[in-house]
């Protein structure tokens, strides 16, 4: 710090000096800008920075009731992350993987699948969609160039959110017009013929505000091939009846993606008017039945826009409603089945399938739903009394599916080859049209009640009325009982509605049914945690947590009569305990250490682990600044195995280690600045877990590299 005064002193004083004086005092200004942003990182670890996700207000990070990560623009650049999902896989309890039917990106957290059960918002607005409560199939490529920083929950928030944040609440927070001060260029090529290129902007006039962002990526995808798939088992229980085979495997994933991405935020005094619109294709990595295939689009909109208002009262309060609306248009086409395929059919309507019929034309498959949200919420922050903040607040939703439509060469009931692209979206859609109110209210305290002690209690009403009512309250004690030293306990209960997928999925389908008598799921989280700062370099922080949740809903098999169906139901409990450990040594001016160590125990009621996350994962890196026009980044991601599903006999997945390495050279010519990252640097062969079909599970990426160039005007 005093190094930070001594040249923020010359820096002032170069008024009245000569033009050398100046030209050196212009340098020493830059080097304090670059002290600045090292502090400003630095501030962050240490818990000197702010976060609002955790409270719905500024709060230091040491005291806010929750435990938070926060990941800086200026971490997510060094690392060399080019997507949301990227940034993810470093922070304690997240695990990325592959869905091989439709290609999706999803996570898991603490232990759960969690692609529906972790609120991700932007600058506080919430994108996941209704049909799964997902907000992965439209931002896992999210860019990060316009991302100032990430601040994430680790455990419940529904006493403050609402609907699924049940395991994690991510706020992705952008950069504003004063942040930006002008134009960034950004582009960029990478493995399999990879392009990118965007611009971020913001320019503040007196009260007007400007900023936003422009992103183009496109991709042919990895590559990696599949040996056998759900159709090679099809293949050879017919191959005695004298039919050929039709699976394409041996054969490689279709994992090519293209994505267009829009924001702008115009902003005068007290009042906003933010726009995004997302549009993404995609391939299905294997397919919708893990039959390998060769002519699916997946392709996903998204857009909202949001008009809000603040008002400050004085130093004491501040008021800021909002409204918006979201759509989400999904219209894929999908190749189902490949060409020739032979499977059994029912064309009698009797329930038994026993007749053998040939795909000539494959199966496919053209499907549409529509997803809309409009809403308003109305939250209040007031200083009751020195110390003293209260929240209040009140939300609706109206969430509607329509717009459905389902054509097929394919009857939906019986299975028969109709030979033509025929339209059932009258007689047989695979989802029906719904309709969801919710009406919630929450309320919070958080009281200082000495200078190194402080409470908060909180509670949210939720009612919904397709499945009715869920009450979610909230504890957190923070206690900094040494200078360097604090204690965070906590408690907190959350919920996940069940989903428009799970709920009304036709009953009319041939395998799989909704159903609308589900309850949400719930979870309970007791967390134990401590922070400590050894010195100004060194700093680390313990977590226990435990989680007692009901009435999971999952896609399960059972017979009705004589036919087995796929059926949406709370099927079960689970309990997952672990420790999350986190230390960093920040040594000066960007050069630091980071490592984090999680351990997960995650079993269902009959003490079986649960599927796909490991018990143990971890990462640790570090980066450098060895001359001023290079930074230096590396840093492994290390899992343990994991375990199969129930009925999967298979040998559970073996450990593995991903290490990535990123170089930025700046500051050689003006404001440019190159960046070189290699992922999976020492071609680590890795797999996501797959079902039972697929032999030899989803193969990953080897190594990748990419090539960034940008340039701030």
């Amino acid at each position: 710090m005093q190094c930070f005064a001594a040249f923020s002193l010359l820096s002032a004083q170069t008024g009245n000096v000569s033009p050398e004086t100046r030209k050196d005092a212009s340098q020493d200004n830059e080097n304090t800008i670059d002290i600045d942003k090292a502090l400003e990182v630095e501030n962050i670890w240490f818990n000197e920075d702010t976060v609002s996700i955790a409270s719905r207000q500024e709060t230091a990070i040491n005291k806010a009731p929750g435990v938070v990560s926060v990941i800086t623009g200026e971490e997510i650049k060094n690392m060399g992350f080019r997507t949301f999902a990227d940034i993810l896989r470093i922070i304690p309890g997240f695990e990325i993987l592959k869905n091989g039917s439709l290609g999706d990106t999803f996570p898991t957290v603490r232990g759960l699948s969690a692609a529906n059960r972790v609120r991700v918002m932007i600058d506080g607005h919430l994108v996941n969609n209704p049909l799964r409560g997902d907000a992965f199939v439209n931002f896992d490529g999210y860019p990060v160039d316009n991302i100032k920083k990430i601040e994430i929950i680790r455990g419940p928030g529904s006493a403050l959110y609402g609907e699924n944040a049940f395991l994690s609440v991510i706020n992705i927070v952008t950069r504003s017009a004063e942040d930006i001060n002008g134009a960034i260029l950004n582009s960029g090529y990478g493995s399999y013929d990879t392009v990118s290129g965007n611009v971020v902007f913001g320019q503040k006039l007196d009260k007007f505000e400007i900023s936003g962002m422009v992103n183009y990526t496109d991709s042919n995808g990895y590559d990696g091939t599949v040996t056998s798939d759900s159709q090679t088992v099809v293949d050879n229980e017919l191959s005695s009846l004298g039919y050929s085979p039709s699976s394409l495997a041996p054969g490689s994933v279709d994992d090519w993606w293209r994505e267009y991405d829009m924001d702008l935020l115009l902003k005068y005094d007290d009042v906003y008017l933010r726009g995004f619109y997302s549009n993404k294709n995609r391939g299905p990595f294997i397919g919708q039945q893990y039959a390998l295939n060769d002519d699916t689009n997946i392709e996903n909109n998204y857009v909202f826009c949001e008009i809000g208002y603040e008002k400050k009262f004085g130093e004491k309060g501040v008021f800021k409603p909002k409204a918006y609306y979201d759509q989400f248009d999904r219209n894929a086409h999908f190749d189902s089945l490949p060409e020739g395929t032979s499977v059994y059919t029912d064309p009698d309507e009797d329930g038994i399938y026993n007749t053998l019929e040939t795909y000539t034309d494959g199966y496919e498959i053209d499907s549409k739903v529509i997803e809309r949200i409009a809403g308003a919420e109305i939250p209040v922050t007031y200083e009751l009394f020195d110390g003293n903040m209260f929240t209040l607040g009140m939300e609706y939703r109206w969430l509607g599916q329509d717009n459905i439509h389902h054509i097929s060469n394919v009857h939906p009931v019986t299975l028969e080859y109709v030979g033509f692209m025929q339209n059932y979206s009258d007689s047989y859609p695979q989802i029906d049209e719904a309709k969801r109110n919710i009406w919630s209210a929450y309320i919070q305290d958080s009281w200082d009640i000495t200078d190194t002690i402080n409470i908060t209690l909180g509670v949210r009403y939720d009612h919904y009325d397709d499945f009715g009512s869920t009450v979610n309250p909230r504890t957190g004690i923070t206690w900094q009982f040494l200078k360097s030293t604090s204690l965070k306990i906590l408690y907190g209960e959350a919920f996940r509605p069940p989903d428009f997928a799970a709920m009304y999925a036709n009953p009319e389908h041939p395998v799989i049914h909704g159903n609308e008598n589900l309850d949400p799921e719930e979870i309970k989280t007791y967390e134990i945690g401590i922070q400590h700062t050894f010195n100004k370099y060194v700093s680390s922080a313990v977590n226990y947590f435990y989680n007692d949740i009901e009435d999971l809903i999952s896609l399960r098999s059972v017979m009705e009569g004589t036919d087995r169906i796929q059926t949406y139901d709370n099927y079960g409990n689970a309990h997952v305990h672990g420790v999350e450990f986190e230390t960093r040594v920040d040594i000066f001016r960007g050069n630091y250490v980071f490592m984090n160590y999680t351990f997960q125990d995650a079993q269902d009621d009959n003490g079986k682990n649960l599927p796909f996350s490991a018990k143990h994962k971890g990462n640790i890196g570090f980066n450098a600044q060895p001359w001023k026009y290079l930074n230096v980044n590396a840093s492994t991601f290390v899992s343990g195995k994991r375990y199969r599903e129930d009925g999967d006999s298979r040998d559970d997945m073996p450990s593995f280690s991903l290490v990535n390495l990123s170089l930025i050279s700046k500051e050689f010519f003006k404001t440019m600045e190159i960046q070189g990252t290699v992922y999976n640097l020492l071609d680590k062969d890795y797999d996501d877990p797959g079902p039972i079909t697929v032999e030899d599970d989803l193969p990953r990426p080897g190594r990748t590299y990419f090539i960034g160039v940008s340039y701030t005007f």
